[in-house]
């Protein structure tokens, strides 16, 4: 090291914290821009060693800097712990700055130790140890050298104990170089690698998703099935063609020169229609078809290479790539007049415009498709984009109120639950965007006064809404866009230029639509959301399973009617869980869910999110008086409430008849039920009788409502003589199930058995106990989970439900009115149907009119066809989605929300 002469260079070390030195360096006769930072002790002891690259811009501000890119943070080296009170010298460019100021390496408040432990949730337990120090000071978390996390605490001498929210940043399933400084002591306390998943649940809740997006990779043996799956691949003749996908994958688009033959799949008449659009790069275009041909999904599609007139290795496409549709232009077009050109070659109902810049994954294309299928009104669907390094670089676009558009998460984790739902987005990123023909058509493909290039995307979506359709974010079809490989990033030379030209002429021609869009750069995580005119907390035990409970089928048609609404839907489990599959499917209909780990409880989400919400939703009493004082403690909202079914009327019913509840019990259950009932501000009940209950404790009836519920239509089953036996449908961790099969097996069944005994009783249902197992005889068949409701419906004669105990509504009971089949159920379970006795149904409660129902039921076509034709317009009548709408706005209206 060198002395430099006086003000060659300049410098000064500001300050000593946390492990790390923080300071300034200049050297006045360097024409770069970056200096080498070196800080040494007095004796020669390299501390510290790195790079000016923080801008300061109070050095510009006195003109001791033009750039003021000349700031640094440097980690200090673990073994300069030994050189407590050395003298710390600053050299620049290896020349030593003189008068950089008087840090020592000093331990002003002691010495201090610190280690850390990653939760099985989203916090790390931290210790620190103080020699001596007691009172206020703050820890910080550093990944790599950048500050993540500063937290005030009050300290004391020996042993000190925090637990430290992660950034939700992190949850990128990486492992990251996480370190533990605190306040005033110059070295880190603590520094190790920490992996950190992006979804907590345990593998074995996830097996049966396994197929579903995203979940087959969290298992740890996932790297080795991947590459068992490639090597078999290459070594089966009839898989060859994505064996050479995937190698191409592996290998990258970078430097290729080879480039062996693919082979797209063949379709006549394909659904979808992909359209690369391509001016040379031939080897991106070729990375790009074999990520197709690679992904799996189920939709038919084409692949046109919209070429041009390229000079390379596009130009001979057909030599390379086997069933590839070559739209060769004859003139260099630019890209919007050539994707419209290529559009006119389209076969399929769908057209999707895909960067050759991109790779995409396993269901991309599936999920573009998707909305379409789920709802008429959608016109365009666009992907989520991700950075090469796995990082977010777009989940759907926002224009603010000044016209400039957005990306929004931007180099954020790509995993977090706000980026992972479907919704209505300003615009959609052209790099992957579907829109069905017709629509296509109807708005005049993308418009000519954008040409040549840039906006033309943003555009179409604001033409799509024009004509009435919605534009829709699909989260889950994921692409990887290395941007800025086709037009460069430059917005001074080529194409890229005329994205500012074309700025101005996108402001000017919709202007009246985005002016009133928020202020830029102001709350985007609110902006994000279009269409929506409120926002409403959904809170339940679990995320539901619509096929093995009705409860479950009950809340994802509430989520649905409360969407009809123009309702934004945020929906938190109390277990937390990323349930893979099912949590997927809300998510596709446009229900953001928080879970684990990026919020750790339902306290931590009231904690973060309760005040943008217009409304909270909670199911099941249990639930519910767990949050309401939380709720309350944050904001004055209305909170809706949903009973599901009265608890203690159930356990009251069962007092006498089992021993499962006492009275005391019973009416423990009330005293806890009744205060929540005092807390809410619409109680919501499927079933009159428990309205009845309800009314004559709370002694108020304007604020109870019947939930609505919704049967959709369903196919029509075998006729009355194909059909043969009876059969019960219910899950069996629902006690009264259990209680039903048992008295209808063991009372009933005799009595049928000695009339009829061809008739069989067919068990059906999930979580199956033993003591239903052990019931199994000639006539009465446990077959356990039904995997297809219409294998129970299209199949038996009749449906039971002789439930003896339980409250609120059966879906079973609905879900057999909806399939036209006859009932017979007790009085218990035709609460709340709108059935009556030898009209639609068959109702009794002891097991001699339960027995003789099942026989005339059976034997009687004129009467079983009579209670199937009523029931069923019962079901189209009353529970409708039309009517579970009308219903749901009255609830809404009731607590101040207006819906048009």
């Amino acid at each position: 090291m060198t002395v430099a002469p006086a003000n060659e260079v300049m410098g000064y070390i500001d300050r000593i914290d946390s492990g790390f030195i923080f300071g300034w360096g200049l050297d006045k006769d360097s024409d770069n821009d970056v200096s080498t930072i070196t800080i040494e002790t007095s004796d020669g002891q390299i501390v510290a060693r790195g790079i000016t690259e923080i801008f300061r811009g109070d050095l510009v501000k006195n003109g001791i800097a033009e750039k003021g890119t000349n700031g640094f943070q440097l980690p200090i080296h673990i073994d300069a712990k030994l050189k407590q009170d050395s003298k710390l010298n600053l050299y620049v460019d290896g020349k030593l700055v003189e008068n950089s100021g008087k840090a020592t390496l000093k331990y002003h408040n002691g010495y201090f130790w610190g280690a850390m432990l990653k939760l099985p949730t989203n916090e790390l337990n931290c210790t620190i140890v103080s020699e001596s120090f007691e009172g206020e000071s703050s820890i910080s978390l550093y990944h790599n050298e950048t500050i993540i996390y500063r937290q005030p605490v009050i300290l004391n001498k020996g042993e000190n104990f925090f637990k430290i929210n992660i950034p939700h940043a992190l949850f990128d399933n990486t492992s990251k170089m996480i370190s533990l400084g605190v306040a005033g002591f110059p070295f880190l306390l603590w520094s190790d690698y920490i992996h950190f998943e992006d979804n907590l649940t345990p593998w074995e809740y996830l097996k049966s998703s396994s197929n579903s997006q995203g979940m087959m990779a969290l298992s740890k043996q996932a790297q080795f099935r991947y590459e068992s799956l490639a090597l078999n691949l290459n070594n089966q003749k009839k898989s060859s063609e994505v064996g050479a996908a995937h190698n191409v994958i592996a290998e990258g688009w970078q430097g290729r020169k080879k480039f062996p033959k693919l082979t797209l799949p063949k379709h006549e008449m394909p659904e979808v229609s992909i359209i690369i659009p391509a001016y040379n790069k031939f080897e991106l275009t070729y990375n790009c078809i074999a990520s197709i041909i690679l992904a799996f999904n189920k939709t038919s599609y084409e692949v046109l290479v919209a070429d041009d007139n390229s000079t390379d290795e596009t130009s001979d496409l057909e030599d390379f790539v086997d069933n590839i549709v070559h739209v060769k232009s004859k003139e260099n077009l630019r890209f919007l007049l050539n994707c419209n050109n290529a559009a006119e070659y389209a076969k399929g109902d769908y057209i999707v415009f895909l960067n050759n810049d991109t790779e995409v994954t396993s269901y991309w294309l599936d999920e573009l498709i998707a909305p379409f299928e789920a709802d008429e009104k959608v016109g365009l669907t666009g992907s989520k984009l991700l950075n090469t390094n796995g990082t977010l670089q777009e989940a759907g676009g926002i224009i603010w109120g000044s016209g400039q558009p957005w990306n929004y998460g931007n180099g954020a984790n790509a995993s977090e639950p706000k980026y992972n739902y479907n919704r209505q987005a300003d615009y959609l990123s052209g790099a992957s965007l579907c829109i069905p023909k017709t629509v296509w058509q109807q708005v005049g493909g993308f418009s000519i006064e954008l040409v040549p290039c840039y906006y033309e995307d943003t555009d179409i979506a604001f033409k799509v809404r024009q004509h009435g359709y919605t534009t829709i974010y699909c989260a889950l079809s994921r692409v990887v866009h290395f941007e800025g490989q086709s037009h460069g990033t430059d917005i001074t030379k080529g194409l890229k230029a005329y994205q500012v030209v074309n700025e101005s002429t996108f402001k000017s021609k919709w202007f009246q639509e985005y002016k009133h869009n928020g202020k830029q750069g102001v709350a985007p995580d609110i902006e994000k959301d279009r269409g929506i005119d409120h926002r409403v907390l959904m809170i339940d035990y679990a995320t539901p399973n619509p096929t093995t409970d009705a409860g479950s089928y009950a809340a994802v048609e509430e989520i649905k009617l409360i969407q009809a609404l123009g309702i934004k839907v945020t929906f938190v489990p109390e277990n937390m869980a990323h349930l893979g599959s099912l949590t997927h499917d809300l998510q596709r209909m446009g229900v953001e869910v928080l879970y684990a780990p990026f919020y750790n409880s339902v306290f931590d989400a009231i904690e973060k999110r309760i005040t943008e919400f217009d409304a909270i939703y909670i199911t099941r009493f249990s639930v519910a008086e767990k949050y309401l004082d939380a709720i309350r403690a944050r904001t004055q909202v209305k909170i809706i409430f949903n009973n599901a079914d009265l608890h203690f009327l159930r356990e009251l019913r069962t007092v006498g008849k089992t021993n499962e509840y006492t009275l005391e019990q019973a009416l423990t259950t009330r005293g806890r039920e009744l205060d929540v009932l005092g807390k809410v501000d619409a109680v919501l009940s499927y079933n009159e009788t428990e309205h009845a209950v309800i009314l004559s404790h709370i002694l108020k009836q304007d604020n109870i409502f019947k939930c609505p519920w919704v049967l959709s239509p369903k196919t029509a089953g075998k006729s009355f003589a194909e059909r043969e036996g009876i059969a019960f449908l219910g899950g069996y961790r629902h006690h009264p199930n259990v209680k039903a099969v048992e008295f209808f097996a063991m009372k009933v069944m005799p009595l049928i058995a000695k009339a009829n005994p061809d008739i069989t009783f067919y068990v059906y249902g999930s979580h199956v106990p033993e003591q239903i197992s052990m019931l199994e005889s000639d006539n009465i068949k446990i077959v356990g989970f039904a995997e297809n409701l219409d294998d129970v419906f299209h199949n038996h004669r009749l449906i039971v439900a002789p439930l003896l105990s339980g409250a609120g509504i059966k879906g079973k009971v609905l879900e057999a009115m909806a399939y036209g089949v006859p009932q017979v159920l007790t009085s218990v379970g035709v609460e709340a149907t709108g059935l009556n006795h030898k009209i639609s149904a068959w109702i009794k409660d002891d097991e001699q009119g339960l027995a003789e129902g099942v026989l005339q039921l059976y034997n009687d076509e004129q009467l079983w066809n009579k209670c199937s034709e009523n029931s069923q317009i019962i079901a189209q009548e009353s529970f409708s989605h039309k009517h579970g709408v009308e219903m749901m706005q009255k609830i809404f209206n009731y607590i101040g929300i207006y819906t048009g």
